[in-house]
């Protein structure tokens, strides 16, 4: 689909005009598929799915309007792509997380995954304990969490990945 006609349908899709949002989905459900079939976690799909939906919210059409190309759609697709990495790698931060905890001797007492789970939140800085209760109990986007501490998404991402390292180190 060219950007002309992908612009037009996004426009629609952003005034409202739900009938516009089938063409485009259809435009990209093989890739959120073969993403979702890749990463083998339960909710990638769903997750592609949201994402492409923000994505048509916040992506400056201004770029794509002078271009007769299909640069739109694959500016759409690459971004997927981003996506689907960073979920794949959150998914497998979870599953080493998870497995270190079921091999733990305290693997069946859930007040002791608890406690334990408490003190390694406790071991990290003000700053990384925002972070990671932000992003994994209430749920916010990196881009959500960088808005409210004031620093880029970037920095976030750092933060986060050293106090998970920090926490994995503690739990060992």
């Amino acid at each position: 689909m060219e950007n002309h006609c992908l612009i037009t349908l996004v426009e629609k899709f952003r005034m409202k005009d739900m009938s516009a949002f089938p063409l485009i989905f259809a435009e990209f459900e093989g890739l959120l598929h073969h993403y979702a079939a890749k990463c083998q976690a339960e909710d990638t799909f769903q997750e592609l799915s949201v994402f492409l939906v923000e994505l048509l919210y916040k992506m400056d059409l201004k770029k794509f309007r002078k271009d007769s190309t299909d640069s739109l759609k694959r500016y759409i697709a690459v971004s997927i792509g981003n996506r689907y990495i960073a979920f794949s790698k959150e998914d497998n931060l979870f599953k080493r997380d998870r497995e270190i905890l079921e091999n733990s001797a305290f693997s069946n007492d859930i007040y002791l995954q608890r406690q334990i789970l408490a003190d390694a939140l406790r071991t990290l800085t003000k700053k990384q304990r925002m972070v990671i209760l932000c992003r994994y109990i209430y749920d916010y986007s990196d881009v959500e969490i960088a808005d409210s501490l004031g620093i880029s998404r970037q920095a976030v991402n750092r933060i986060k990945n050293r106090a998970m390292e920090s926490m994995r180190e503690y739990l060992k």
